[in-house]
């Protein structure tokens, strides 16, 4: 047998476990760089596959088994991340729905399972193996010695994977070649494991244990990046038209767009690519949208800036001052303290916080007196504008202080949104007449009618203003596709939402916050457009066991500056909302008079059927329908266990043997398990006596039985004494012995 035959022995165990490892690193690198959903995607799919690899199934099978479970994964993660609402019959409105709203998660998913069949089909010796872990560790420690990702931990693991791989590959060779001598070694199992265990702890030990030595030469690398290390801060950096945008272009002729807070956004539209360079980390015991700047006037191409608004403000933002928000007299609050510190020297013509700031502290204890006034609060967005044309030069210092704060504390009243409340609230209870401050309807003269009409069709099914909202917002999520790099040349429209919405109909957070803005305006509801950054990531529990000095602040970079959506519900205040795909606002919301919950914004129903067709579903509890269906599964999975107890028996041993069994070993072991299944039934045997013996004196006690015994035990020798002339059939009829046996013994098999 060649060691490059796919058989379900320990050794192909072991290489799936090793594969998951190594898979496992590079899933825990991207972390920060992918959305939620799909890590978990992308995780979930290398589990399926790789269990369903060990299962002892024919090529078809298996490769069906594997398609049905990670076709059933996509859907269960993506309505899981709010990716995907099911709405309509499953045929044929939600596989429409699905093969639109499931891109591009699935094409990562779809990659990671054909790496993994790859990797398991061509990796396959020693030289191989140790080809591929050399790779990895080239490019971990590129990436750890380059970027300032730490990745030492995930190298140990991979070592610690392609050792254990090669290990096993040693072994199983050695079980191949040598068969008998293999016997003799598995009678050590014991002294095999501690030599194992003391060569790994000695190369981990020695990898952890080596001295910091400073280079003595530096790298051309870290040289290129340090070419430029005297310039100030904001050098190379120019603003783009995106609110999500700024374009870098240092000593390049063509500038290269790249993620970041923009500074003007009258011109949005294009591509850019993700920029993963700090901005700031929070410490915040509540998860929340960091918020910029809002925008109010739309101009068919973007937003114009903040002075062409004509806002009123109300000075403001000095250290320990409350600042005054607008009134939501049926909306609650929760105070909540927010540290923000700084990680670039960028100048941001804005303060950030969760919404709504109630004070700010600045902690910079130098600087702290020349800040009070550069800050400017404007209560109507709820803005914290900054100026840094104010800031004072010390008399203590003979530099100037920093022109933005490093350190700065937000106290902020987090809406607590009575969401059942809200929802069915009609719209002259929400808008008195009168009531409606018309500067957040503002819809230029000439945007086009067939927007309005399309956002009327889509929430022509919800009976209040938030229902429909709500339906809009699901419509966004589902039917467009998010990428970074749209294809322009589909637009013909001048509008930039009309190109969006029927020429593009691709893109990033600009394209679908800005369309649902306009489209709420032409419903008659109060609308604004956001620009901020999303929460970031927490650390992983490694990052934190190496450098605990971190805690679990919310670690911000320049891929999650985002932009999203506030409606304004009446007496309930603003409201955001998350049209982008892949996005999740989080929202707190007050559950009942005295649990506050929190979660992010849930879909809506689309659905009028499935809200009347709702029965007994509806009415159970969700703590009550988690704990029904696990003892459901339970009870189900004891069932199978049983019922199918004799093929477990022989997968388990398949296993074990480290081969396909063949019909003669499936006789000998089927034999011994009936004997061990008859003596514990009462039929007694000496350990001293032979099987030929033992079935004689069964016969002679169950007369009934004997001829069964006889032909039982003429099965067993002849499969143990002529294995190459044992065929299936006559596996099969010992099968039916048996059965046959256990019937009459007074149990069912």
């Amino acid at each position: 047998m060649k060691l490059s035959e796919r058989t379900y022995s320990w050794y192909h165990i072991l290489s799936v476990i090793c594969i998951w490892i190594i898979a496992f690193q590079w899933i825990d690198f991207t972390v920060p760089l992918w959305f939620q959903a799909t890590t978990t995607l992308v995780t979930v799919t290398l589990l399926i596959v790789g269990a369903v690899e060990l299962l002892p199934l024919q090529a078809g099978w298996r490769w069906t088994m594997k398609l049905i479970v990670v076709m059933a994964s996509w859907r269960v993660v993506l309505v899981g991340y709010g990716v995907y609402t099911p709405s309509g019959p499953l045929y044929p409105d939600q596989l429409r729905d699905m093969s639109l709203s499931f891109q591009p998660y699935i094409w990562f998913s779809l990659a990671a399972w054909f790496l993994f069949e790859l990797i398991l089909m061509a990796v396959k010796g020693k030289a191989r193996i140790m080809l591929f872990l050399a790779g990895h560790l080239i490019v971990f420690a590129a990436l750890d010695s380059f970027t300032p990702y730490h990745l030492w931990m995930n190298v140990a693991w991979i070592v610690f994977a392609g050792l254990s791989w090669l290990a096993g590959c040693h072994f199983r060779e050695y079980q191949l070649k040598f068969p008998q001598g293999w016997g003799v070694l598995k009678s050590h199992p014991l002294q095999i494991a501690g030599n194992i265990i003391v060569v790994f702890a000695c190369v981990l030990l020695i990898g952890t244990n080596m001295p910091t030595v400073s280079p003595l030469l530096t790298d051309p690398y870290t040289a290129w990046v340090n070419r430029n290390s005297g310039s100030g801060g904001g050098e190379g950096t120019v603003e783009t038209a995106t609110s999500s945008i700024s374009t870098l272009a240092p000593n390049f002729e063509q500038a290269v767009v790249v993620s970041g807070y923009s500074r003007d956004d009258q011109e949005l539209g294009g591509g850019f690519e993700f920029s993963y360079s700090p901005v700031m980390s929070i410490d915040s015991s509540v998860r929340s949208y960091w918020r910029g700047e809002t925008r109010r006037l739309y101009t068919g191409t973007g937003w114009l800036d903040y002075l062409s608004e004509g806002r009123n403000n109300r000075g403001g933002g000095g250290s320990e001052e409350f600042l005054l928000n607008d009134p939501a007299p049926k909306t609650e609050t929760m105070q909540v303290v927010q540290t923000i510190t700084m990680q670039n020297e960028q100048i941001y013509p804005i303060l950030f916080g969760g919404y709504a700031i109630a004070k700010v502290e600045y902690l910079d204890e130098e600087s702290s007196a020349s800040f009070s006034s550069s800050a400017t609060w404007y209560p109507e967005e709820a803005e914290l504008r900054w100026d840094p044309s104010h800031v004072a030069v010390l008399s203590s210092s003979a530099e100037p202080t920093r022109l933005y704060p490093r350190r700065y504390a937000i106290t902020a009243n987090i809406p607590l949104i009575p969401l059942e409340e809200v929802r069915e609230a009609a719209y002259q209870e929400l808008y008195p007449e009168g009531s409606r401050d018309e500067q957040y309807l503002q819809v230029p003269s000439d945007f086009p009618e067939r927007v309005r009409l399309l956002a009327e069709q889509i929430t022509s099914e919800g009976d209040t203003p938030y229902k429909k909202m709500e339906l809009l917002q699901a419509y966004l999520r589902q039917n467009f596709e998010y990428t970074n790099k749209p294809d322009i040349s589909r637009k013909q429209s001048d509008d930039f939402v009309d190109s969006f919405l029927f020429e593009i109909q691709q893109g990033y957070c600009d394209y679908f916050s800005t369309s649902m803005v306009m489209m709420a305006r032409t419903l008659g509801i109060p609308a604004r457009w956001v620009k901020g950054y999303a929460p970031g990531s927490q650390p992983s529990p490694e990052t934190l066991d190496r450098f605990p000095e971190r805690g679990m602040a919310y670690q911000v970079n320049n891929a999650d500056a985002h932009s999203w959506v506030e409606l304004h519900f009446g007496d309930y205040g603003w409201i955001p909302f998350e049209p982008t795909p892949g996005f999740n606002a989080p929202v707190l919301y007050k559950q009942d008079d005295s649990v506050v919950a929190f979660a992010d914004i849930e879909q809506p129903d689309m659905s009028d059927h499935e809200a009347a067709s709702g029965g007994f579903m509806d009415r159970v509890s969700p703590q009550a329908l988690r704990i029904i269906s696990m003892i459901s599964a339970a009870v189900i999975l004891v069932w199978a266990v049983y019922r199918f107890r004799s093929s477990l028996y022989f997968v388990f041993m398949r296993m074990r043997i480290g081969h396909k069994l063949s019909a003669a070993e499936k006789t000998v072991l089927e034999t011994m398990r009936v004997v061990r299944a008859l003596r514990w039934r009462g039929f007694e045997r000496s350990e001293e006596e032979t099987l030929r013996e033992t079935f004689a004196q069964w016969s002679a006690a169950n007369p009934n039985l004997s001829s069964i015994l006889d032909d039982l035990l003429q099965e067993f020798e002849l499969a143990s004494y002529s294995r190459d002339a044992y065929g299936e059939e006559r596996w099969r009829h010992v099968r039916d012995l048996s059965k046959e046996l256990f019937r009459n013994t007074g149990k069912r098999r």
